[in-house]
């Protein structure tokens, strides 16, 4: 009995550290990935730049559409944060792939069939996100904010890095959020969660959506909340009709 014990531990052990090898393999490549695409983006900071800046540019007064960079740094350190942010973009697929790989392993063989399909759905789904907020939300937060200040005579100074920061937040924020129905798809796929659950906890999650909605919007104001919590909802109820539909059917 010990000695038996003692084989099914060794072979646990050994499955464990195969694993932990698999997940080294899947973050070393990843890294990679994102590093080569990173020495690819800053090629093209220059024009990432201009793509980022876009939206504001179109909102400030004449004579004044410019931003500002203080300390020698300060612009180096803006084009490779714009460079690494979109080598994630633009990786994102990669990344999904190294991360089905590495989970795929506990899973049916029915159940990895929902690799490509998941993985096409979370691409269209980011990228969703990311023109939602660069095409509506992120345009009209500036038509507001320098709006804001329409009557008065000050002129906005606004500093490059904050503005990139803000922005990448944005639109990352954005394009993470769309994630959401496709991801409680997957789980109600795979049968850890229900339609039926996630309705049970809908008054708690409607809280939490609130909570993401008010970080997510840096304006106090509670129209700019509500404006971004209304499609946090909608992606919500999204997902859990995406789950009744298809945890009833067999993986």
């Amino acid at each position: 009995m010990n000695s038996s014990q003692s084989e099914n531990e060794t072979v646990q052990l050994q499955s464990f550290i195969e694993h932990l090898g698999d997940l080294r393999g899947a973050l070393v490549r990843s890294l990679v990935a994102v590093t080569l695409g990173f020495f690819a983006c800053f090629q093209y900071a220059d024009k990432i730049l201009a793509f980022l800046k876009a939206p504001i540019l179109e909102v400030l007064p004449k004579n004044h559409q410019q931003l500002y960079y203080f300390g020698l740094t300060e612009q180096f350190y803006t084009y490779m944060k714009v460079s690494l942010i979109a080598s994630l973009f633009i990786m994102f697929p990669f990344l999904l792939l190294q991360l089905w790989n590495f989970i795929s392993p506990a899973l049916k063989p029915k159940e990895r069939k929902l690799c490509v399909p998941f993985i096409l759905a979370s691409v269209v789904a980011f990228l969703a996100g990311f023109f939602c907020a660069y095409r509506w939300a992120i345009p009209y937060l500036f038509h507001f904010l320098i709006g804001f200040n329409q009557a008065g005579d000050e002129v906005p100074l606004i500093r490059l890095g904050d503005y990139v920061t803000l922005v990448l937040q944005l639109l990352l924020g954005s394009a993470l959020i769309f994630e959401t129905p496709i991801i409680l798809a997957v789980l109600g796929k795979l049968g850890i969660i229900t339609a039926p659950f996630l309705k049970h906890i809908r008054p708690k999650a409607y809280v939490g959506l609130t909570f993401v909605a008010a970080v997510l919007t840096p304006t106090p104001d509670a129209f700019t909340m509500i404006l971004a919590l209304v499609p946090l909802i909608l992606l919500y109820e999204l997902g859990v009709g995406l789950v009744g539909l298809f945890s009833s059917k067999k993986v």
